[in-house]
């Protein structure tokens, strides 16, 4: 794989520097784990809750506007500046925030603990992507100098900027086509795995972990051969996106020609592999999967009883395939403007009919249900009684629609669906009700200049 490290250099040194004095803000998922509960389940939910908020998981970052200005403002690489950072912020954060629990660290750091847990991580991050490295430096100088100062520190910076660019990225994509490395994910997964063993005890070298890491890109890719032979035919679509695959895994040469020629015939569901059935892992490998089926224009469907197979495997329930899918849906519908890949596809258009259609259906059969609990609950029944005949402000808007995802939480045949967020269900909640709450209560506000 091509590096592009030559555009700018220094990035990180500045980053570091940056997040030094700037200590990182826990996002959701991270305020909402509890304590006491610091299990590897806990810490797996909160991580896939992040990265399938950011789009890590699915190899499509939501490059915010905080993220691009700041990218910016420490001039990291042109076009690709954005996914990079956002790779950067959420293994930083994560690996601070699982330290600091593991470790019990006071939660009201001093600047000095802080910068020290924080030259922790990255000395961890170092010794992952460069096993047979070693680097002298010191541990007692605080970070912020050590950036400044140590040419050891920063030579091996240096080294990591070519490998981030290397892994994270593509190739011939930006960061504002929003295309990133499908495996950057599995790097960073497998990385916190060992990080998490270092903060309960003194762990080996991170060997073990690379090797898991290297299974699942190979088992990854396996299951990926499966889908598209699903219906005994390759397109050249499909060879391209495989070949492309197969390059991003960054494995040995002679690991993926093998993978190359085992394609060349047909792969069956018996062939592939599931030696990882951590939750965060089963979800990541069906998502990729779901996007897969779709990326080759034809009936989004057609490939339906390979992932439902590959779904038992990994010891998934019906359920759990039915959220996995609407979870992919409901990423689209926020954010199809950053899958651009998927752009003007007609299965992807088809996939997301189809599950529209199935909220619509489920709304309308539990019409009852839903109504009498929104009798039961006078707020909203006041506050949906005023919005046919009065405009609501922003903050009963938002009440509205906070209280009938709660409502629809509640109804079995409507949870899965009110998990990911309420992208899709929240909008034919509103419509297929019976109150005249759009256009004029529930538009968005004229902006003004």
């Amino acid at each position: 794989m091509v590096s592009f490290t030559f555009e700018k250099t220094g990035w990180l040194n500045r980053y570091l520097l940056y997040r030094a004095s700037t200590p990182f803000e826990p996002t959701e998922p991270y305020r909402k784990l509890a304590a006491g509960k610091i299990g590897e389940k806990s810490f797996d939910d909160c991580l896939y809750a992040e990265v399938k908020e950011n789009g890590m998981l699915l190899g499509c970052p939501v490059i915010t506007m905080s993220v691009k200005d700041l990218a910016k403002k420490l001039d990291f690489p042109d076009q690709r500046g954005g996914t990079v950072l956002l790779y950067l912020e959420t293994l930083f954060s994560v690996a601070m925030i699982e330290n600091q629990t593991l470790t019990s660290a006071a939660q009201n750091d001093s600047s000095d603990t802080y910068q020290l847990r924080l030259l922790n991580v990255v000395m961890l991050v170092l010794k992952y992507h460069f096993p047979h490295s070693y680097y002298r430096i010191p541990q007692d100088v605080p970070l912020t100098e050590l950036l400044e100062q140590n040419e050891s520190l920063n030579g091996a910076l240096s080294q990591l900027e070519e490998a981030i660019i290397d892994y994270v990225t593509l190739q011939g994509y930006s960061s504002l086509g929003n295309r990133q490395n499908i495996f950057s994910f599995s790097k960073l997964y497998f990385f916190l795995l060992w990080a998490r063993e270092k903060s309960r005890n003194d762990a080996a070298g991170p060997a073990r972990y690379i090797e898991m890491d290297k299974q699942l890109r190979e088992e990854m890719i396996i299951a990926f051969a499966a889908l598209i032979w699903a219906d005994d035919h390759v397109d050249s679509t499909e060879q391209q996106v495989f070949e492309k695959y197969i390059d991003q895994t960054g494995l040995e040469e002679s690991k993926k020609n093998q993978l190359a020629r085992q394609f060349l015939k047909p792969v069956k569901t018996a062939d592939v592999t599931c030696s990882f059935t951590a939750s965060v892992i089963s979800g990541y490998l069906i998502e990729q999967l779901i996007l897969l089926s779709l990326i080759d224009n034809q009936e989004a469907w057609q490939e339906r009883e390979l992932i439902e197979n590959i779904s038992n495997k990994l010891g998934l329930s019906f359920e759990d395939l039915e959220e996995l899918y609407f979870s992919v849906a409901e990423f689209f519908s926020v954010h199809n403007e950053r899958l651009e890949f998927l752009k003007n596809n007609a299965a992807a258009q088809q996939f997301q009919d189809y599950m529209n259609d199935k909220v619509v259906k489920l709304v309308k059969k539990n019409v009852d249900n839903i109504m009498q609990e929104i009798e039961e609950t006078k707020e909203l029944s006041e506050l949906l009684v005023k919005a046919t005949t009065t405009p609501l402000t922003k903050e009963e808007k938002q009440k509205v629609q906070d209280q009938l995802m709660d409502i629809a939480k509640s109804i079995p045949a409507l949870a899965i669906f009110a998990l990911p967020g309420g992208g899709i269900l929240l909008p034919i909640l509103i419509k297929v009700l019976p109150f005249n709450i759009l256009p004029s209560s529930f538009q968005e506000e004229p902006t003004t200049n």
